[in-house]
């Protein structure tokens, strides 16, 4: 038995289902249900790590500061057969219908909808994942079959969800004062640089080296929205 099969669910009847809600915090119960006419054959799982693409002077092909993650992703193929060639009726116009109706990718609202991905049986990328919170990035449909009048018999739909979690949530997982780290922080209404400083490093005298790294010239002038980068610092230097 080789990974994938060890992961993938065969208990009969337990089908991908894909939940989706107006709000990240997906409070109640979803307003919108996708299920798989037939589950996957076979799922992508994608991340990328992100380092400084500016190493220090003499780490020639050496990779940078250690920065994060990427938004973990998941590409998934739903195949739908209307022929009746299982022994279940199928619309696949209905069904597909279903799913952008599901990822709110149907023109209506400003964004598309929060999901979540359930599989039952599937471990995600943590160890103790079980469900996928997400948004779709893509979705491309390829029609293989139709009926006399042009309505479609077979199509297979080729879905990409990127990971989105609420900020309570990632803060959870990660220690998001460790000066051991190099963070990634985005400016928001209120925040000083001696503030953002303080809350990493424990002490917010380190802010012009802060401010320096990010080329600021004045460290009073910071924007909501603005990312700053505040990496590991060597607290036995004389500041």
């Amino acid at each position: 038995m080789g990974l994938l099969d060890a992961l993938l669910p065969h208990e009969a009847g337990q089908k991908l289902k894909i939940e989706s809600w107006d709000k990240i915090e997906k409070s109640g119960d979803s307003t919108q249900v996708f299920t798989a006419f037939i589950n996957p054959d076979e799922i992508a799982l994608n991340y990328s790590v992100l380092t400084e693409q500016n190493p220090a002077a003499g780490a020639t092909g050496n990779a940078g500061a250690f920065l994060g993650t990427s938004p973990f992703q998941v590409t998934l193929k739903f195949f739908l057969d209307g022929t009746g060639a299982n022994g279940v009726v199928l619309d696949v116009k209905a069904k597909i219908i279903e799913f952008y109706q599901t990822t709110g990718y149907d023109g209506k609202g400003h964004r598309t909808r929060f999901l979540r991905i359930n599989w039952p049986g599937l471990i995600w990328y943590r160890a103790n994942q079980f469900a996928f919170d997400c948004i779709l990035k893509t979705a491309a449909i390829q029609y293989k079959l139709f009926k006399p009048d042009g309505s479609p018999l077979r199509a297979i739909i080729t879905a990409t969800f990127i990971e989105k979690r609420t900020d309570a949530e990632i803060l959870q997982e990660n220690d998001p004062k460790s000066a051991d780290l190099t963070h990634v922080r985005v400016v928001k209404e209120g925040d000083t640089l001696p503030g953002m400083v303080r809350d990493i490093y424990g002490d917010f005298k380190y802010y012009l080296q802060v401010a320096k790294v990010n080329r600021l010239r004045d460290f009073r002038n910071i924007s909501p929205g603005q990312k700053l980068i505040f990496p590991p610092l060597d607290k036995t230097k004389k500041q």
